[in-house]
């Protein structure tokens, strides 16, 4: 490995950095305007992302304990933001399901930056676009990996 490719993935991990910043802020400010907190706003991405969850994986999606996150369901419910349904293939477990106006309201809040960023991948060609994903997918998988030592190290 050469030294200017050294030097340029450095670069690129400075960058990311300094992008998670902004990012950080924006979302800070998105769960303030809405009267969340940052935890509540995390799953409300979970819940629209990634389906309908149980209080337990949803605290463990949000790394929360299971009484911290009963009071933030409790918080998303009052809101109407979520509500507690029955799971269809086992009545005795609860899911917690997202609202889909209150999905669609967050989700208008992220719209135009959403459509900025769109415009900005639309100057990549596929190759470079198949490359940023395949990063992206790696990196999502290495923080996970990461949370997990977290967690281990403080049980």
């Amino acid at each position: 490995m050469t030294q200017s490719h050294k030097a340029r993935r450095a670069e690129v991990l400075r960058a990311i950095a300094r992008w998670q910043i902004p990012v950080i802020q924006l979302n800070g400010m998105i769960a303030e305007h809405l009267g969340l907190n940052w935890t509540d706003l995390q799953a409300m991405y979970v819940l629209a992302n990634h389906g309908p969850a149980t209080p337990g994986e949803l605290a463990h999606r949000v790394n929360l304990t299971s009484g911290s996150a009963s009071r933030m369901i409790e918080r998303l419910v009052r809101a109407g933001y979520v509500r507690r349904v029955p799971d269809a293939h086992d009545r005795r477990k609860i899911l917690i399901e997202p609202d889909a106006q209150a999905v669609k309201r967050i989700g208008g809040l992220y719209g135009h930056l959403n459509d900025s960023h769109l415009r900005d991948l639309g100057q990549l060609d596929d190759a470079e676009l198949t490359t940023l994903l395949r990063f992206v997918d790696a990196a999502t998988e290495r923080t996970e990996e990461e949370i997990q030592r977290f967690r281990q190290r403080s049980e």
